[in-house]
C-alpha cells in the first residue's frame, strides 16, 4: 500500500467511536426498511413454491420458516 504522507482530507475532523458507528449503523438500517418502494406482485402457483422448499438445504428452510413466523405474527394470525 503506498503512504500519502500529508495528504490527510480532514485533519481536524472528530473520529467516530464503536458506539457512534454501531448507533450509525442501526439508523442506517431502519431507514433502509422504511424506504418505500415499488411492490412487484409476483404469482406463483402454491404448488411451486412448495416443490422449490423441499429442495432447499437445512439453513436456507429456517430462513424460510423464520420469515414465515414473521409474516404470521404481523398478519396477526399466531
Amino acid at each position: 500500500m503506498m503512504s500519502q504522507k500529508g495528504s490527510v482530507h480532514e485533519p481536524e475532523a472528530e473520529l467516530l467511536t464503536a458506539e457512534d458507528a454501531i448507533e450509525d449503523s442501526m439508523r442506517l438500517r431502519a431507514w433502509l426498511r422504511q424506504r418505500k418502494e415499488p411492490v412487484v406482485s409476483l404469482q406463483v402457483p402454491l404448488w411451486a413454491l412448495l416443490d422449490a422448499i423441499d429442495h432447499l438445504p437445512p439453513d436456507e428452510l429456517r430462513q424460510v420458516a423464520r420469515r414465515a413466523d414473521e409474516r404470521l405474527v404481523a398478519e396477526g394470525s399466531v
